[in-house]
């Protein structure tokens, strides 16, 4: 059955428009696919709850709860899963559907995250940490970054902890130091001051599960982020009809 098919077209776009709200004049580049149980948005001065289905803008910044999480999809099928107190700025989003212009700059100030880099060409992917830079290249990456406000003694002393999933990164740290991760399962431990040691692991470095919606492992997004042909009317996102999961969102036109 294919929702929505059969709503008027102004009814649509006046139902899309309630949804841009004046704080959030910034270009749309995604959608929130699934939020567990909490996570706010913050826009200058201004929160506002996230909800499934909730768009996404640039120079947003996507904050979870103590038990939250959030499974980002944004317009180039970038896949980010923000994990339990967590924070990210969403800090430069330009999309090129050629791929060669584009650039995606987010910044991870503090918390748990999944990466999965978009269609766009890789090297238009940078994620700045308080502790340095990761550049991926057609990749899937773990990152945990501890707040420079609250330095608890850690057993291993990792300030930021990066675990290759799949492909290739690089990572330099604020001493300028290049570190290459060329294998999946390799782990590197970064400290504050530049430090970095290395490590092997095939478990996951992330204590949440990976989302239903967000683990797509670098194939075709569940998720139709706004905007892009095969959504549905009216521009809003929408889910395939065999992973939908618990997002909440309409299924998209058959």
């Amino acid at each position: 059955m294919r929702h929505g098919s059969s709503i008027p077209t102004l009814l649509l776009t006046a139902l899309f428009a309630m949804q841009v709200t004046p704080s959030l004049a910034a270009p749309q580049i995604g959608v929130a696919a699934s939020i567990k149980p909490n996570a706010d948005r913050i826009d200058g001065s201004k929160t506002e709850t996230l909800a499934p289905g909730s768009q996404l803008y640039a120079n947003e910044t996507v904050r979870t709860g103590n038990l939250g999480r959030a499974d980002l999809v944004f317009i180039d099928k970038t896949n980010l899963t923000v994990g339990p107190a967590s924070e990210v700025r969403l800090d430069k989003f330009v999309y090129d559907p050629n791929g060669s212009s584009g650039q995606v700059v987010m910044q991870m100030s503090r918390g748990a995250f999944r990466f999965v880099t978009g269609t766009q060409e890789h090297r238009v992917y940078k994620v700045s940490t308080p502790y340095g830079t990761l550049g991926v290249r057609g990749t899937v990456v773990e990152m945990i970054v501890q707040s420079k406000r609250n330095k608890r003694d850690r057993a291993d002393k990792c300030d930021a902890k990066v675990r290759l999933v799949e492909g290739k990164a690089t990572y330099r740290t604020s001493s300028g130091k290049l570190v290459e991760l060329t294998e999946p399962n390799q782990v590197i431990c970064i400290s504050e001051v530049g430090d970095v040691s290395r490590s092997t692991s095939s478990e996951s470095i992330l204590t949440f599960e990976v989302g239903e919606i967000g683990d797509v492992g670098g194939g075709a997004s569940p998720v139709i982020p706004p905007g892009t042909p095969g959504g549905p009317p009216g521009g809003g996102p929408c889910c395939h009809i065999d992973q939908c999961g618990s997002s909440g969102l309409p299924l998209c036109p058959q």
